[in-house]
């Protein structure tokens, strides 16, 4: 069976794929829209996303609390208290063990710092090591620099988000 070209059956497939093509990119446009209003807002809506999460993670043990003849806003209250406590306890837990690690931390750092100079020396790229020290050295000045006007900006009471 041979296929033939018809006229119409192209135009309407050309016709079909233009208004698809159309469709999407309306569909980009509004989504791109719409990310750049979340970023515009998002001093705004960080905090209640935030807030958000918190409330439905502390909703049923204040459900609980009220069903058993808790006022709300003791129900609430002893139940934010016991999150809060809870966080600052599981980073208690998470902090003292890796601040006990730090030393062998660094040592591995330091050993994997060695290997990689070691590894860029060899023939594929033969780096030198005073072009590693000088990249590093670079580097370093550019970190400092930025921290530093980090700190004058927040120091001068620059805001990263406008305000809304």
């Amino acid at each position: 069976m041979s296929a033939t070209l018809n006229s119409a059956r192209v135009r309407s497939a050309l016709r079909t794929s233009a208004r698809v093509s159309v469709e999407l990119l309306l569909i980009l446009a509004a989504l791109a829209v719409a990310l750049w209003l979340l970023g515009r807002m998002w001093s705004v809506v960080w905090p209640l996303v935030v807030g958000l999460l918190l409330t439905t993670l502390t909703w049923p043990p204040a459900r609980f609390l009220r069903r058993h003849g808790w006022p709300p806003a003791l129900a609430a209250s002893a139940v934010t208290v016991l999150f809060l406590l809870t966080a600052v306890g599981i980073v208690a837990l998470i902090a003292v063990p890796m601040a006990s690690e730090t030393d062998e931390l660094t040592d591995g750092v330091t050993a994997g710092i060695q290997q990689v100079r070691e590894w860029a020396a060899g023939p594929p790229l033969n780096i030198g090591d005073d072009q590693i020290t000088g990249a590093v050295d670079s580097a370093m000045a550019r970190l400092q620099d930025s921290v530093g006007s980090m700190v004058t900006a927040v120091a001068t009471g620059w805001e990263p988000w406008p305000t809304v």
